[in-house]
């Protein structure tokens, strides 16, 4: 059994926040075929205007997988968050994480959205640093991020889970963690890159990297993913590790990494029916260290016998 957000689980896997995550329906069907959480799609305070564009996917010869989406398409309101928690927390007793953004590390900005979060019983909320482009130039920036979780772990009654990404480098942001008493962290978040265009039915990506920026993931990833672990681990910091993870083995190289659970997102969007086959090393290990535990155990016994 694992034990995280003061739960034991069957099993490693959590829904990274991703359109498998976005509705009440989507939600329940992994936790169904055995998804031990789900990291609600992230949600913000704000009020949805006329949505103006669509989602947009490519992938390349290489298989850098891209996605590009309107802000009001791709974050929840406050609302629609709490709205699906409190549907979800009747329907099923996986854990459930909604992760939040805002517009500045002033505490005031996340403070009062995130304990509305808190008391819709969710167990935990992952902070979603994405949008708000690379807050490592910010003016001072460690005792701001330092100053926001800890008035955050103060002031909401659930742990809060920092969803860490490459603009925030392991070996800096780790130490911060740590200093401020951060317990766990979620690993790790898609790059951004220039804007996908569309011309004449294909998809270029634009020389420019402003606002519009889209999405870049991809089995890629788990080289940086399992650095980030290992830094996560060595600083003492319970990580939901994922990005990159296609199967079996790259669950136990985040496990063996130090990853306490394993999040997929692009997996189980595309198979939601298969979260079984994420986590078959895992059981297999399992039954192993139950049945070495069991002849270890018989084995004293029969030299006290005799």
């Amino acid at each position: 059994m694992i034990k995280f957000l003061g739960k034991e689980l069957e099993n490693p896997i959590i829904a990274s926040s991703c359109i498998a995550t976005e509705s009440v329906e989507n939600v329940l069907r992994l936790a169904k075929n055995g998804v031990q959480g789900a990291i609600l799609k992230s949600c913000a305070d704000y009020q949805r205007g006329a949505v103006s564009g669509k989602r947009q996917f490519a992938v390349d010869k290489d298989g850098f997988l891209y996605a590009s989406s309107p802000f009001e398409k791709e974050i929840l309101t406050l609302e629609e968050c709490l709205s699906m928690l409190s549907e979800l927390r009747e329907k099923t007793d996986i854990l459930l994480i909604p992760s939040f953004t805002a517009d500045s590390l002033e505490p005031s900005a996340w403070i009062p959205s995130c304990q509305k979060l808190a008391e819709h019983s969710a167990d935990a909320v992952q902070l979603d640093f994405f949008y708000m482009g690379n807050l490592i130039g910010t003016d001072n920036f460690s005792v701001k991020m330092i100053t926001l979780l800890k008035e955050l772990a103060k002031n909401i009654t659930v742990p809060i889970m920092p969803k860490l990404n490459i603009n925030l480098p392991k070996d800096y942001i780790m130490p911060l963690l740590a200093k401020a008493s951060i317990e766990y962290v979620s690993l790790l978040d898609s790059v951004r890159s220039p804007y996908l265009e569309e011309k004449n039915g294909s998809y270029f990506l634009s020389e420019r990297l402003d606002t519009q920026t889209t999405s870049c993931f991809g089995h890629w990833q788990l080289p940086l993913t399992l650095s980030y672990t290992y830094t996560a681990a060595k600083y003492g910091l319970k990580a939901c590790a994922g990005g990159g993870v296609t199967n079996a083995e790259d669950v136990q190289k985040l496990l063996a990494a130090g990853a306490v659970t394993v999040q997929s997102a692009t997996f189980l969007t595309k198979n939601p029916g298969r979260v079984q086959e994420l986590c078959q090393d895992f059981v297999c290990q399992q039954i192993l260290s139950l049945t070495c535990s069991f002849v270890t155990w018989y084995h004293y016994q029969w030299k006290q016998t005799f």
